[in-house]
């Protein structure tokens, strides 16, 4: 499914790391890399400058958040976590909603575009059901 969300943004011939973690691996990895001393969802770096067949980015997802997530918004866990997947790749080609409204806005319209792709993947639909 990811090569799908890659082929959508044009990256089809690069790859994507995606690494699962618990809160304590993800919280060490948010002090050292932003000095926030704090679990998070999702972490993500990009390499966007690389070549092709090389990683577009690492994403480091929370299993634990996620699932917390998911139960506080009352979705699949598949959902929440697919969510954010999502957001750590759009964070990886650019997008940010950290510096404004216009920002978050663009960043929010991606992430919808993008989750369409999920929700309606075969192997989505197969993991909810």
């Amino acid at each position: 499914m990811t090569g799908e969300l890659l082929a959508s943004l044009k990256l089809d011939d690069r790859d994507l790391s995606i690494l699962f973690v618990d809160d304590r691996k993800i919280a060490v990895m948010n002090k050292d890399f932003f000095g926030k001393d704090r679990p998070t969802n999702v972490i993500s770096f990009s390499y966007l400058d690389g070549m092709p067949g090389e990683a577009v980015g690492d994403i480091i997802i929370s299993v634990e958040r996620a699932d917390d997530e998911a139960r506080e918004a009352d979705i699949p866990f598949y959902e929440r976590l697919f969510g954010l997947i999502v957001h750590g790749l759009v964070h990886i080609v650019g997008y940010d909603h950290v510096k404004g409204a216009s920002g978050a806005r663009k960043m929010r319209y991606r992430e919808k575009k993008l989750m369409g792709l999920v929700l309606e993947h075969p192997v989505f639909r197969a993991l909810i059901e």
